[in-house]
């Protein structure tokens, strides 16, 4: 299936590959490394990377940005069965490079998961965010996500209390 999404930016949209791994990988882990922005805490290796993110079982659809000139990947979106959902839903992860926030990818990769989820039978997407990240809960609101529930003071690995947030998108 292609997925690419023509876009008038610096980008381009299309599905993951395995060739895309290192460098997702290595965005994946600067953004846990940074912290506030994904509820992962810990770095994964690249065999891990692979299965959760580009060629597992878990995986339904996962699309990435391609910088045009240098094909440098910006951001990457999967949908797949990570958390313990209703069925027919969804989990959703939104991955992009620090400092190009709000730039349009994180749009242009949505609208390439739903293309990619089209036809599956699939009634919603959950997304999980922490209650910290802001920029992600504007985006999933953005998106027309709304939540569903909420778990309260949540110890992330050092200790410190944070809100999960369930959002809700219905895909039917």
């Amino acid at each position: 299936m292609d997925t690419s999404v023509a876009t008038p930016t610096r980008f381009f949209i299309r599905s993951t590959q395995l060739n895309d791994a290192n460098e997702l990988l290595a965005l994946l882990n600067r953004l846990i490394e940074i912290g506030g922005t994904t509820s992962m805490q810990k770095p994964m290796n690249k065999g891990e990377f692979i299965s959760m993110f580009i060629d597992g079982d878990l995986m339904e659809t996962s699309v990435c940005a391609i910088d045009r000139e240098s094909g440098e990947p910006l951001g990457f979106q999967i949908a797949g069965h990570y958390k313990d959902v209703p069925a027919g839903w969804v989990e959703v992860g939104t991955f992009v490079k620090p400092g190009l926030h709000k730039s349009g990818i994180g749009s242009a990769l949505f609208k390439a998961t739903l293309e990619g989820l089209e036809g599956k039978g699939f009634k919603a997407l959950n997304a999980l965010i922490r209650a910290d990240n802001t920029g992600g809960l504007a985006y999933y609101n953005s998106r027309g996500f709304k939540e569903y529930k909420r778990e309260k003071a949540v110890p992330l690995d050092d200790g410190t209390p944070v809100d999960r947030v369930y959002m809700q998108f219905d895909l039917a």
